[in-house]
């Protein structure tokens, strides 16, 4: 692992941790804050899409910009098994651009989760920026990324590298089939297996948004530990490379002690069951793929 980019991560998740918090005064750095509201406990997220840097005009209609605005943050909320209830959207854009068909986007898919478009902004811009609050209620155990521990299993609920690969074939002018579509411009937030994978005992978990190598590793260091990966669950066509670092995916990555109870839930959930890729180790400098240390691949912000 390069120095710099380790640097980069710490110095990233330092930020995240001196902005996350919840009402114990614990700083977690998970993608979202737990809040105690009297017997409640109010889980709230935010992120932002930018044109040139999350979508680009020539390949996403506005409708898909707003229903991927939701999506993003309801992964977050997926990740530590919260159940979305409310969205908030500020968006800005260029006098031109069809922001009514970008609402219509956010609130259908707002909807999609069981959640509602509640209030916003909207503004004007030279380029479209969509930032979405998302505020759900924790239903089940939550699933923080500091929870792994030593002989503990590693799980990811699909297939990863799609997006990206998708992303390649529309910047080489090449069409795309529906599977390929799907993954990059209508992704699936997993609150389902959020919910499985807490009530099968999960100890940790985090969404893959950058990458399975570079989320892997923020587990780990929220959690103090090492991994060992066996293998990376690859989406067909893409390279293990895209796998490992292309990000997008949403899929979940989480940790749990027993993988028949795993099993045992999905199935019960009629879930497709999640895939079995390494174990956690108490070698926090342990960090491998077979018997290849795991460098930092994925998307630096």
């Amino acid at each position: 692992m390069d120095e710099q980019g380790w640097n980069e991560l710490v110095l990233a998740e330092a930020i995240a941790r001196r902005a996350t918090w919840d009402s114990t005064k614990q700083v977690l750095g998970d993608d979202a804050a737990i809040v105690k509201l009297g017997s409640e406990s109010i889980t709230v997220c935010a992120d932002a899409l930018v044109e040139g840097v999350h979508f680009d005009l020539d390949y996403w209609s506005p409708r898909q910009i707003g229903a991927k605005a939701v999506t993003v943050n309801i992964s977050d909320l997926a990740a530590m098994a919260a159940q979305p209830l409310w969205i908030l959207s500020t968006v800005a854009s260029p006098k031109h651009f069809a922001t009514d068909e970008l609402l219509v986007g956010l609130q259908d898919q707002a909807e999609h989760y069981g959640a509602h478009l509640i209030g916003g902004d909207l503004s004007r811009s030279d380029t479209v920026v969509v930032s979405v609050t998302a505020i759900g209620t924790q239903v089940a155990a939550p699933l923080r990324r500091s929870g792994a521990r030593p002989g503990d299993l590693i799980f990811v609920t699909g297939l990863l590298g799609g997006a990206a690969l998708a992303l390649e074939r529309l910047s080489q002018g090449l069409d795309l089939d529906d599977l390929a579509r799907a993954a990059l411009q209508d992704p699936v937030a997993r609150v389902a297996e959020g919910f499985a994978a807490s009530r099968a005992g999960a100890t940790a978990a985090i969404d893959i948004s950058d990458g399975l190598a570079l989320d892997l590793h923020r587990l780990a260091n929220a959690s103090h530990v090492g991994f060992e990966l066996d293998e990376v669950p690859i989406a067909k066509g893409a390279t293990s490379e895209q796998a490992l670092g292309g990000g997008e995916d949403f899929e979940l990555l989480f940790t749990a002690p027993q993988e028949g109870r795993v099993l045992d839930e999905f199935s019960r959930a009629t879930l497709t069951p999640p895939l079995r890729i390494g174990r956690i180790h108490s070698d926090e400098r342990r960090r491998n793929l077979g018997a290849t240390p795991l460098g930092l691949l994925g998307y630096r912000h």
